[in-house]
């Protein structure tokens, strides 16, 4: 982290922490928004990224405070759409699942809409680079890790097992990330199955020590997967495969961001102005987040299966992102 610790701090004790809804905010300033804020929970990835964008977007002329309310990617989307919050940062696949009413979610947010998309997470499956694993296929009867039950990625590594017809004939391993990694140096797994970000630490550490290979899933079942479930696209991982010393090979896969989600009844200038001025002045979020190092502003109006709010869309077609 390039920012200091400090400087999050201060801003945070100006952009003060409360909790509870909208109407309970103080009264703001004639045509000005107290924004509420869904940010990351604190400690996680999403939370230092937030808090650079509401620096970036604190004294625009549209609001008249921030406040910065932590919680997960599935809770931001609930706040958003229960008018508690109005932006949030979430992920793609929980931004759809909200919409469309899926399981965890008990109704439709039906209110919830992009505002931006983010930095991707990658589906990457690594083996040591001497594994005689070539296709995701050849793990049956073998050891792999993806992550504890919960996780996101579990449920989208299983679901790819299932699509190559496999995952009765593999044993998953659960451990977190750092854990797992550990147990593939010691051979415990035979690979690692994780979302990875473009600079993921606990990958490049493994990359440190040892000549690791990626396994390239199947494209059919990688557009298959993608076509079912628009949240996802294909990307290739990593972006820039020298930051990973050791590593043999980059690999055609599924990804999905973060997202920052907005309530439909954002006022479209508010949006449009925060959109605009984050777009603009992009570099502390590159500063505060690594993989922030290679990513392109017009990826803010990638589209990931979920609309756009019109504020948001009035500024990416006067950049020609969008036609």
């Amino acid at each position: 982290m390039n920012i200091a610790n400090s400087k999050i701090l201060a801003l945070v004790a100006v952009l003060a922490l409360a909790a509870g809804p909208l109407s309970a905010a103080p009264a703001a300033a004639a045509g000005k928004i107290d924004l509420n804020f869904g940010v990351g929970t604190q400690g996680g990835s999403q939370y230092p990224v937030t808090v650079a964008i509401s620096q970036i977007i604190q004294k625009l002329p549209e609001l008249s405070s921030i406040t910065l309310q932590p919680g997960s990617s599935i809770g931001n989307v609930v706040r958003v759409q229960t008018g508690k919050s109005h932006i949030g940062i979430s992920m793609s696949m929980s931004l759809a699942g909200g919409r469309a009413g899926d399981k965890p979610f008990k109704f439709k947010t039906s209110k919830v809409v992009n505002l931006f998309t983010l930095h991707p997470f990658s589906v990457v499956v690594i083996v040591p680079k001497d594994s005689p694993i070539k296709s995701l296929a050849d793990f049956a009867g073998k050891k792999l890790n993806i992550a504890p039950k919960g996780y996101s990625v579990r449920e989208v590594g299983e679901t790819l097992l299932t699509m190559t017809g496999i995952k009765d004939k593999v044993t998953i391993g659960s451990l977190r990330i750092t854990e797992a990694v550990e147990g593939l140096k010691d051979g415990h797994f035979d690979g690692i199955l994780y979302a990875a970000s473009e600079r993921m630490a606990p990958f490049l550490n493994l990359a440190e020590t040892r000549d690791i290979r990626l396994i390239q899933i199947d494209h059919a079942v990688l557009e298959s997967y993608a076509k079912k479930y628009p949240s996802f696209y294909l990307g290739t991982w990593p972006g820039n495969k020298s930051v990973y010393k050791r590593l043999a090979n980059t690999v055609e896969t599924l990804a999905y961001p973060n997202v920052i989600v907005a309530s439909t009844d954002l006022p479209d200038n508010v949006a449009y102005a925060i959109v605009k001025r984050v777009a603009e002045n992009f570099d502390p979020v590159r500063q505060i987040e690594k993989s922030f190092a290679e990513f392109d502003v017009k990826n803010m109006a990638r589209q990931v299966g979920s609309p756009f709010h019109p504020g948001a869309m009035k500024y990416y077609r006067e950049r020609g992102w969008v036609k």
